[in-house]
């Protein structure tokens, strides 16, 4: 089978339609391919409307209609049941929290204030506008298989949700939470793809893997030296005195940028956000983060050593996909750590860690109602997690690359969210009932681990992402447009002929 003919569509976003995307489009029309595009970003449109490379038979721009909702809908209405019924689902407002910056604003707080930007009558016209434009560009186009770089708001899960109903297949490369290796997943909460199939196929013995001595010695590996990801590493790395400086002056520089070349990534009904920053927002940013950080820096955490018998509640980057689409129920985070903390049983506390990666982003106010919730205990975020997590007798985590972690350290999990790659692990419990989670945390506690038939299990999660996964730089494709792209590209070939029609 060849790719002559075939119509895909590329959902061009960002800075990954400048490298992925864009070698991506060149490679599938090079192959004979029919090209359609949906751009995220008003820059990245100019850049494919501009580029000569590659020619698509339509191409959209999202942010253009984000921005003035009610001039492309030109007085068409879609009510949302007629939404939902096409979506295959109940409700809009779940996706709906995924819009960061129509339910927060940037302008009244970094890094995001919890207020409404947007009216829900804008909201509305919004998701209307998008079901229109997704009706608009199968009609016209009607492609037959949809690539996008992630899952990460409403058009993409929009999209999804209606391609699965005509039997389109949506292709997206994620994390798998085996180090250095990455998947192809098909739906917006990781679900469905060639690792899922496997990893049932082998812990249903309907077949057997080459890769389970690898995996043995991965899991032996990760248990001895506990391997963390690549961004923990480099935020751990001291930056040299010239980087200090150039940090130091980034804000000048950014607003001398603005005064000379005004940032054309202005939506107008939102107004602020990170891609539109007046000067005055530029300075606040920067400034405030300093002061966060400080405070992070010198909070009088409760000393961990004190704590005995307790549960592990990692905070989780927010806003991001793995809390605002995959687990918007419980997108509140000190709320959740509270009803988690209100439901623990005997005499065990809730051990709450901020994440590495949103020190100087969180407002101090933010941690000081975390640490002033009832049975809850603040540790510093820079001791370690494997420290924390083998001291631990149970992970309650909506999703994070923790729950993986803690599995590999044998620990049991209750997971709050959707995320259907962690849940192919063992010892892992899907539980959203926060009225009866305090029964669920007493029954698993109480559970003895079979360790021959969890080991079994995770040798199958280790030896499926070494089937079915790949190992390749793909972050630094997608930051830096340099790498392997001849071997990223035949991935996404066989991927493409694997799921096409």
């Amino acid at each position: 089978m060849n790719l002559q003919g075939r119509r895909i569509l590329i959902i061009q976003q960002r800075g990954w339609a400048i490298t992925v995307g864009r070698l991506l489009a060149k490679k599938l029309q090079e192959e004979g391919c029919k090209l359609a595009a949906l751009t995220l970003k008003r820059t990245t449109h100019e850049f494919v409307l501009n580029q000569k490379e590659v020619k698509y038979e339509l191409i959209l721009n999202n942010d253009e209609i984000m921005s003035r909702p009610k001039d492309y809908l030109k007085g068409d209405v879609y009510p949302l049941g007629e939404i939902c019924e096409a979506l295959g689902i109940d409700s809009i407002w779940p996706i709906v929290m995924t819009l960061r910056n129509h339910v927060r604003s940037y302008k009244d707080k970094f890094y995001y204030g919890f207020k409404q930007n947007v009216p829900d009558e804008e909201i509305i016209d919004y998701v209307m506008a998008v079901y229109k434009y997704i009706n608009f560009i199968f009609d016209k186009f009607n492609p037959e298989i949809i690539i996008a770089p992630n899952f990460v708001a409403l058009p993409q899960i929009m999209f999804n949700l209606f391609a699965k109903k005509r039997g389109v297949k949506m292709l997206v490369i994620t994390d798998c939470k085996v180090v250095g290796y990455h998947i192809f997943t098909h739906n917006y909460i990781e679900s469905e793809g060639p690792f899922h199939d496997r990893v049932d196929a082998l812990n249903q013995g309907l077949a057997e893997s080459e890769n389970k001595e690898k995996a043995r010695q991965y899991i032996k590996e990760f248990r001895k030296n506990f391997e963390i990801s690549e961004h923990i590493t480099v935020l751990r790395q001291k930056k040299s005195f010239w980087k200090i400086i150039r940090h130091e002056l980034s804000p000048y520089y950014h607003i001398l940028r603005w005064y000379i070349k005004r940032p054309i990534n202005h939506l107008e009904n939102i107004g602020v956000t990170t891609d539109f920053r007046p000067p005055k927002i530029i300075l606040r940013d920067f400034y405030c983060g300093k002061r966060y950080k400080r405070f992070m820096e010198n909070f009088n955490y409760f000393p961990f050593e004190k704590i005995k018998k307790f549960v592990y509640f990692p905070l989780q980057f927010q806003p991001e996909a793995q809390i605002d689409v995959l687990a918007p129920y419980f997108s509140n985070q000190i709320e959740t750590a509270r009803l988690c903390a209100m439901s623990l049983p005997d005499d065990y506390t809730l051990v709450v860690k901020e994440h590495p990666a949103m020190v100087g982003y969180r407002s101090p106010s933010y941690i000081e109602k975390i640490d002033r919730t009832v049975n809850v205990k603040l540790i510093d975020y820079r001791i370690s997690s494997a420290k924390v997590l083998r001291g631990a007798d149970l992970v309650i985590s909506p999703n994070s690359t923790t729950i993986a972690e803690a599995v590999f350290l044998q620990k049991p999990v209750i997971q709050l969210g959707e995320l259907g790659t962690t849940l192919k692990l063992p010892n892992v419990y899907k539980h959203t009932d926060m009225a009866t989670l305090s029964k669920k945390i007493k029954e698993i506690l109480k559970i003895k681990c079979d360790i021959n038939e969890n080991n079994r299990k995770l040798e199958n999660y280790v030896a499926a992402v070494y089937d079915t996964g790949f190992s390749i730089k793909y972050n630094t494709i997608w930051n830096k447009g340099k790498g392997d792209f001849e071997k990223l590209w035949f991935l996404y070939k066989e991927e493409i002929l694997r799921n096409i029609k």
